[in-house]
């Protein structure tokens, strides 16, 4: 035990926490970068390695959309302008694929783009490019075909036996008007025959808008979100035989409406998407069928209003871990988010160049997640036990990187604005459990990789930061779990930025610093 004398107040060193977002920096600049707070630790979130080759996929150069198939037994894989059922065999143990299979079973008319996809019970694969709507169903010849529609079809869900499409340009008529923007329903498990009758199509009521998405509400049966541009109107499946089977929600509705049908997903049960209305800028919002919860604070809030681009945007859900996550990359302002509902906080999550993270669309299929990438035509797995990024370079070859992992804590500062001498800080954290060698691309090639914590300090509230000072962890086995900095210097306002090098996992622990007074 170390002994500092009464001269010195030991306070509270936040290594554990998300990404706060204050409305200025200045207010909070705490952020936390590729983990997630697990219990009372800083733990890893997902990595990635490669599943499926692009070169089994046709040497795709974009991934477009994935899908877990009940009926079929497998992953529909969109890579390009293809399509492909895959099955793939994934060892937990090893934590690799032991074995996959790949497909094609149709292309598109189109190369590039988001693509949404979803199955009946006949059962028939359906998929939307936002512009044609395409049928795979292998007792029709040909099996794969474009379905000749009235309208222009956008996103496609399923719900109570029929495929739904958000549709734009109709020329159906519906009570008098052309229906130009409405949803559209196919008929009873066959995706085949889509009538232009007041059976079969549904309009937007509640406000003057557009469909963007219809989506089912997760354990809520027979109910559906229709969700515009600027509104989100509930409905229900009667079952009854009436002119249309679904009906309108008359006491509620939700006053906004979707950005980017991309960035629709529902889980569990919760609907999450970008929310925007005719007042408001983007917001994120999850609904499990009544009164929406916006799960931004302000400060992420006026960081979506600053942003360039929001609409260029893609989110999607899943479960690991225990943790419900929703993901969300926005491409052209580079920047990815990701928002965990057990424990009600955002953190950041990027690339090994801190880009946006580059999965795409998720599915999870024979107990593991896989998802496709618009940077690349391969497939990945996905999971925290994967503790690196794994891709293939330009020329082929494969590349094994460290995560950025990084934890800027809250600032070190009071109301009184005096001077605070930081004698020493230290945290808790796991090490001896990562191997120094590790393998980077082949057998022939080890680099060595020691487990490392950086650390920066800032002394103006983090507007900037000085050099870092590096630590190196315990080797294998050698597992001291003690990280101290000593002589930190003086200031009214500090900030710690750590960064976690480690071919391995990273648990973190809180911490404590102790300030001469």
């Amino acid at each position: 035990m170390i002994y500092r004398g009464p001269n010195f107040q030991q306070t509270p060193l936040n290594m554990v926490g998300s990404s706060t977002f204050g409305r200025y920096p200045k207010i909070s600049i705490e952020k936390t970068y590729n983990m997630f707070q697990s219990d009372t630790a800083l733990v890893p979130y997902s990595g990635y390695k490669i599943a499926v080759s692009s070169s089994k996929l046709l040497d795709a150069n974009e991934g477009r959309g994935i899908f877990s198939s009940i009926k079929f037994g497998r992953l529909v894989v969109v890579q390009g302008s293809d399509v492909f059922l895959v099955n793939i065999n994934y060892s937990q143990s090893l934590d690799e694929v032991t074995s996959s299979q790949v497909v094609k079973i149709g292309a598109l008319q189109s190369q590039t783009g988001v693509v949404y996809i979803s199955e009946n019970n006949k059962p028939q694969i359906g998929i939307s490019d936002g512009t044609n709507f395409y049928l795979y169903d292998p007792t029709l010849t040909p099996s794969f075909k474009v379905i000749p529609l009235d309208f222009k079809a956008g996103y496609l869900s399923f719900h109570n036996s029929r495929f739904i499409l958000a549709a734009s340009n109709d020329t159906a008529i519906v009570l008098g008007f052309v229906a130009e923007n409405s949803w559209r329903l196919s008929a009873l498990n066959d995706g085949a025959t889509w009538e232009n009758t007041a059976l079969e199509i549904g309009l937007i009521q509640h406000k003057a808008d557009n469909v963007q998405a219809v989506v089912r509400v997760p354990s809520k049966g027979n109910m559906i979100f229709v969700m515009g541009s600027n509104v989100t109107e509930a409905w229900f499946d009667t079952g009854s035989n009436q002119l249309f089977p679904y009906q309108r929600n008359s006491q509620f509705n939700i006053d906004y409406g979707c950005l980017n049908p991309a960035t629709v997903d529902y889980m569990d049960e919760f609907v999450v998407w970008l929310a925007i209305n005719e007042s408001s800028g983007p917001v994120i919002m999850a609904s499990s069928g009544g009164d929406p919860k916006k799960i931004t604070t302000d400060g992420i809030d006026y960081l979506l209003s600053r942003l360039e681009n929001p609409q260029d945007s893609q989110g999607f859900l899943y479960r690991q871990d225990g943790h419900l996550f929703y993901h969300i990359n926005f491409y052209s302002d580079n920047l990815s988010l990701f928002y965990d509902f057990n424990t009600d906080k955002i953190y950041n999550a990027s690339d090994i160049n801190m880009n946006y993270f580059i999965a795409s669309q998720v599915a999870f299929f024979n107990n593991q997640y896989y998802f496709v990438t618009k940077n690349n035509g391969n497939i990945f797995a996905l999971d925290t036990t994967i503790t690196t990024y794994e891709d293939v370079s330009n020329n082929g070859v494969v590349s094994i990187n460290q995560i950025p992992r990084i934890r800027i804590c809250s600032n070190i500062r009071d109301i009184s604005q005096d001077l605070k001498i930081i004698n020493d800080i230290g945290f808790t954290m796991e090490s001896g459990e990562t191997p120094y060698y590790q393998q980077a691309g082949n057998e022939s090639n080890l680099s060595l990789a020691v487990p490392r914590v950086d650390l920066s300090l800032s002394i103006d509230g983090g507007a900037t930061f000085g050099q870092s000072w590096g630590q190196e962890l315990s080797a294998i086995g050698n597992r001291k779990n003690k990280v101290m900095y000593w002589n930190l210097g003086a200031a009214n306002d500090s900030v710690m930025q750590f960064r976690f090098w480690s071919y391995g996992r990273v648990v973190v622990l809180e911490g404590t610093v102790n300030v001469r007074i």
